[in-house]
């Protein structure tokens, strides 16, 4: 399977950073997978994947806060996209949400374009 993934231009599950030092990050990781993945992994009805800098930057430049209540609550973007509440996932806390939210953001960051570039 990671084969079909690297020849669809996709990450493998694998490679998806584990921040093994954060406990909250690797909380997030598996929700990520386990939820948000479905659609931010692939770009599914314009969700935006992590490695996408220009996609993200203007999300990364937005107040946490405003990341979780879009998360915890869905939301409706510019381009006619939609963001589920919980990812679709009703059975996740807000606590789950917020570290999969953390997580996107922080692997989002590792593909960001600093400003001077």
């Amino acid at each position: 399977m990671a084969g079909l993934l690297v020849l669809c231009g996709q990450q493998a599950v694998a490679d998806y950073p584990q921040f093994a030092d954060d406990p909250q990050l690797s909380a997030g990781r598996a929700v990520w997978i386990g939820t948000c993945e479905g659609c931010h992994g692939y770009g599914f009805a314009g969700a935006p994947m992590p490695t996408d800098a220009q996609a993200w930057q203007p999300r990364l430049d937005k107040p946490i806060e405003l990341l979780y209540q879009h998360a915890l609550e869905g939301f409706f973007g510019p381009d006619d996209t939609m963001m589920p509440a919980r990812g679709g996932n009703d059975a996740l806390t807000d606590a789950e949400v917020k570290s999969a939210v953390d997580y996107m953001v922080e692997f989002a960051r590792q593909h960001a374009v600093p400003d001077n570039e």
